[in-house]
């Protein structure tokens, strides 16, 4: 894998937070919208590590675009994020 991004692991932390603030789950439009960051950003961080983030409800097949994401663990932190992510 490569090299995680200064800028990548502050948006990484980001969205991280905010999952622990909220750890029944939260939709990407509201992830992106608390951490103000644009939603495909957030998208692309929860595809490339799936380590971290699960979408643990997803509506597509309803025709719903919508999907929930929540932490794998809720002790994830700034700390242990390298770790979290096998680098």
């Amino acid at each position: 894998m490569a090299k995680m991004t200064d800028k990548e692991r502050k948006n990484l932390l980001k969205l991280i937070n905010i999952l622990k603030e909220n750890p029944t789950g939260l939709w990407i439009r509201e992830l992106s919208r608390q951490s103000k960051l644009h939603m495909e950003i957030s998208r692309r961080l929860i595809q490339k590590y799936p380590q971290i983030f699960e979408e643990y409800a997803d509506f597509t097949p309803y025709k719903i675009n919508l999907k929930l994401i929540k932490l794998k663990n809720e002790n994830i932190s700034e700390k242990n994020l390298d770790l979290a992510i096998e680098l």
